[in-house]
Order: structure tokens, then C-alpha cells, then sequence
């Protein structure tokens, strides 16, 4: 319900930290189905240790990432929920359209 207020957001990318792709992608397609316009994400990249630095944190939290919301999209196709262009699109939305309209980015 928080999600359908005017000025709430959904970033995912901590989550991708914690739960796998199959499990961020059953949340991410409830939030595709309802409120597309408020899905986003970003790395949230951070050095974890010395010998493990933002590089391969920000890869790990793209790729899962990545991975979840092919899910949610494939699995919203072959239900036939939507078409292959409008899973594109919800995909720029998500990965940077929403962002980039909230912040006001170009």
C-alpha cells in the first residue's frame, strides 16, 4: 500500500544482497504488475573487504538484479500478462527511465 503513495519509490538493488534472483523476482513482478512507474535500481556498490571491492560487489548486485527482473518479465509473458515490447520497456523503466525522471536526470 506504501507504494501507491505519490511520493514512494521501490529500490531493490539492497535486496539483491540478500535473496536470490528466483525470490527478488516473485516481489519485483508484484510490483511490476501494479506500480511500474516506481521500480528502481541501482549497485549500491561498496568496497566489502580489502580484498573484495566495489567492483565485484557492483557486478554481483547487477547481475542478480539483472536476473530477477528477466524473471518477473519472462514469467509476465509467458503468462500472457504482457508482450515482448512493453517487458523492453518495463526493463528501461526499471533499470533507468524511473530514476532518471525522479531525479530529474536527462
Amino acid at each position: 500500500a506504501l507504494l501507491l503513495k505519490p511520493n514512494v519509490y521501490a529500490d531493490f538493488s539492497a535486496q539483491t544482497f540478500l535473496r536470490t534472483p528466483r525470490a527478488l523476482a516473485a516481489t519485483l513482478r508484484g510490483w511490476l504488475e501494479t506500480v511500474p512507474e516506481k521500480v528502481m535500481f541501482g549497485t549500491d556498490a561498496f568496497v566489502l573487504t580489502p580484498e573484495v571491492g566495489w567492483e565485484e560487489v557492483g557486478w554481483l548486485s547487477n547481475k542478480t538484479g539483472r536476473e530477477a527482473l528477466a524473471i518477473a518479465l519472462t514469467g509476465m509473458m509467458r503468462d500472457g500478462e504482457i508482450a515482448r515490447a512493453r517487458a523492453s520497456e518495463l526493463a528501461r523503466m526499471v533499470m533507468h527511465d524511473n530514476a532518471a525522471k525522479l531525479y530529474g536526470i536527462k
